[in-house]
């Protein structure tokens, strides 16, 4: 095939003898095709495109235009000789050739401005002489014209036409995907904002609902003291011998007040009893009642037991966890057996009883708390602070008052109806067999010392219950070593000659016929031979004391 015989649109310009202007044409629409794909993400794409063409051609002027939908066209980027005199941003609509083409949607060529009536210089000293403007459309809507000035006659042919016009086409495939590509910007903008607003939702949800877990749990922690309230009520506190109604006419005179109480006394006197009645009695009772066992923890958790601990702050420490001190805040907050605490944990106390705050393992944050302390102890916390196990200055913080709690052998006239109530009173059921009590039962409680206080009480009474075999509990079913205790003299030693002083020769002899029954364990063959007497008067003596119900017929053992 011959190609010079070729038909070109362009009448004057065949094929394989392409001008030196055409082909810079054609390497400038390449370049531009290249370069616009690297504009997409360009926000001055006008100023790219415009550099580009002035680079290749050095026009007089040239220009684009963006048109708006009431046909006003606003001067988008420029090279050439309209810098000094226009900026971006300059506005026009319906003046000139960029008007006429505007309104006809058609490319126009002005050979000659001088003779064009459309033609104007906007009364700048600009020497414009012809100018050819080509419209951009992007889906048929007019978005842009070019605009190209030169300062000679006749400056533009058809090639220059067709030219633009591909140029006028690469534009308007750019400014398609460069809005496509700005659509897609605002859209990841739009939803990166809404995905960072929906996590800012949902950390605050799940601040939410960690707050909720942490106020349940401490409404949860409310609920089991007060079903606690319910089953040790006052009705636990049993007497009324003189010593015990002087201490609780001290607990009611306190209770009201924000004193620090220390109750002192021995393991099983009640001095958990008296504490409740403490928080019963003051403005708090409706508050939480916590109660921790300081000798029941070691140092560490002890620590994270009552200030509570970070998510992280050591081994174990998967989550936040709530102190004991800051789910009393209101309340009251019982420490037992506080002599057992250790010298750190002395110290942290110590100042929460000064600042009123706390901090939790592994916290930066203090947490403000409002909290009655009491606490008790079966140690002589004097003698503690003396020795260095206790620290003085916490010893003075903890007893802004103290109360010390009367051993069971000081209010012996409460035995009797402590027996009763539990008695009827049981952690183990009732005794609905146990129709009575041998009153020498009473008798012989209330000769025994009970060393382990209301605690060795309820529990002799509790092995009562279950192993009568009666309807009544008997002398007989009282343990041994009760019934037959060791002789003790308040103040004085069970070999001290003070001991004696006050005793019958009667009473000297049970004594002595006891401590020898005792020291052969019951044995009672062993026990007449040890004293020298028979079997027969051994019964005969026990009988007389009230341990037997009977002299005869009983094995001799």
């Amino acid at each position: 095939m011959n190609t010079e015989s070729t038909i070109h649109p362009f009448p004057g310009v065949q094929v394989g003898k392409l001008s030196s202007k055409s082909s810079t044409h054609l390497r400038l629409l390449n370049e531009l095709s290249v370069k616009l794909q690297s504009l997409l993400h360009s926000d001055n794409i006008y100023e790219q495109i415009v550099s580009a063409v002035q680079n290749k051609f050095h026009y007089h002027s040239f220009s684009i235009w963006s048109v708006s939908q009431d046909q006003t066209a606003m001067l988008r980027a420029q090279s050439g000789a309209y810098n000094k005199f226009i900026q971006p941003g300059f506005t026009i609509k319906g003046e000139g050739i960029l008007g006429h083409v505007i309104s006809t949607r058609k490319t126009y060529i002005a050979s000659d401005v001088s003779q064009d009536e459309l033609f104007t210089n906007l009364s700048l000293p600009v020497e414009t002489k012809s100018q050819i403007s080509i419209p951009v459309f992007v889906d048929q809507t007019l978005v842009a014209v070019l605009t190209v000035e030169s300062n000679q006659v006749d400056a533009f042919d058809e090639e220059d036409v067709a030219t633009y016009e591909s140029l006028s086409a690469q534009l308007s495939v750019a400014l398609t995907n460069s809005k496509l590509v700005g659509e897609i910007k605002s859209f990841n903008k739009k939803l990166q904002q809404t995905v960072d607003e929906r996590t800012q939702e949902l950390r605050k949800a799940h601040q939410r609902i960690l707050e909720q877990q942490r106020l349940l749990q401490k409404e949860n922690k409310v609920l089991k003291n007060l079903v606690t309230h319910e089953k040790q009520n006052e009705a636990n506190i049993i007497g009324n011998s003189p010593a015990l109604n002087n201490i609780i006419s001290m607990v009611d005179k306190i209770a009201p007040t924000h004193a620090t109480v220390l109750i002192q006394g021995e393991s099983g006197t009640g001095k958990e009893l008296i504490a409740r009645r403490l928080h019963e009695k003051s403005e708090r009772a409706n508050a939480p009642y916590v109660t921790i066992n300081c000798g029941a923890l070691q140092e560490t958790l002890l620590e994270s037991e009552l200030f509570g601990h970070e998510k992280g702050s050591f081994t174990g420490a998967v989550v936040q966890k709530m102190g004991l001190v800051e789910t009393a805040d209101g309340g009251t907050l019982f420490l037992d057996e506080i002599g057992e605490m250790s010298l750190g944990i002395q110290a942290k106390l110590l100042r929460f009883l000064q600042e009123g705050e706390v901090y939790r393992i592994g916290g930066k944050k203090p947490i403000r708390v409002n909290v009655r302390i009491i606490s008790a102890t079966n140690r002589d916390l004097e003698s503690e602070v003396k020795n260095s196990r206790f620290r003085e200055d916490l010893f003075y913080r903890l007893n802004t008052i103290t109360l010390r709690m009367p051993p069971l052998r000081k209010r012996k006239e409460d035995i009797p109806m402590l027996t009763d109530f539990f008695l009827n009173n049981s952690r183990y059921g009732g005794a609905a067999h146990i129709k009575h009590v041998d009153p020498k039962v009473y008798e012989t409680f209330q000769n025994y010392d009970w060393p382990g206080n209301i605690r060795e009480l309820q529990n002799t009474i509790e092995r009562l219950k279950i192993l009568a075999d009666h309807n009544e509990i008997r002398i007989d079913d009282v343990p041994f070593n009760i019934r037959m205790p060791r002789t003790r003299v308040e103040g004085a030693s069970s070999t001290s000659g003070e001991a004696l002083v006050d005793m019958s020769l009667d009473e000297l002899e049970k004594q002595h016929i006891l401590k020898v029954l005792s020291y052969h364990h019951g044995n009672k063959t062993k026990t007449a031979h040890s004293l020298g007497i028979t079997i027969k008067t051994l019964y005969n003596k026990l009988h007389r004391y009230g341990l037997l119900k009977e002299a005869g017929g009983l094995n001799p053992q």
